[in-house]
């Protein structure tokens, strides 16, 4: 039986160069990762935090989340009240698809919402609205046939 010899300059020179490609492997993945993996607003949506969280505890305090009805040429959603605000449309898998829509019901306790536009898929629902001088947020995951 041979007994292979190492000595210690071929141990550290072996270990650097491990760990040398070990941080060029990194780099390189980290400069492959698409531009839509991370929240560009992650800052300033963490200033926002307070209001928001305000904003979405008021829904649940009133009892005000709207309702959701999908159909295949629309979307229709019902308040408690009469509304104005908007619906932020963001498709996880595509930002350049999302969209955000503006609405004001007029009197009226629902809206509709034509799918012009819209994927069937995933979709990231925020919908902003005020009621009653109340400002309220909701958000929810949808799936679109």
């Amino acid at each position: 039986m041979k007994k292979i010899k190492l000595n210690w300059g071929k141990g550290l020179v072996l270990g650097m160069g491990a760990f040398i490609t070990f941080i060029v492997v990194l780099g390189v993945q980290m400069f492959r990762q698409s531009p839509n993996d991370f929240d560009r607003q992650y800052y300033e949506k963490g200033l926002a935090f307070d209001s928001v969280y305000n904003q979405e505890k008021q829904v649940v305090t009133d009892k005000a989340q709207p309702v959701i009805k999908i159909s295949e040429n629309s979307l229709a959603f019902m308040f408690t009240s009469a509304v104005k605000g908007s619906v932020r449309f963001e498709r996880p898998a595509d930002a350049t698809l999302d969209k955000v829509i503006n609405f004001n019901s007029d009197g009226d306790d629902h809206i509709v919402i034509p799918r012009d536009g819209l994927r069937s898929g995933r979709w990231s629902l925020t919908v902003d609205w005020q009621a009653n001088n109340k400002k309220y947020i909701y958000k929810k995951e949808i799936d679109l046939p």
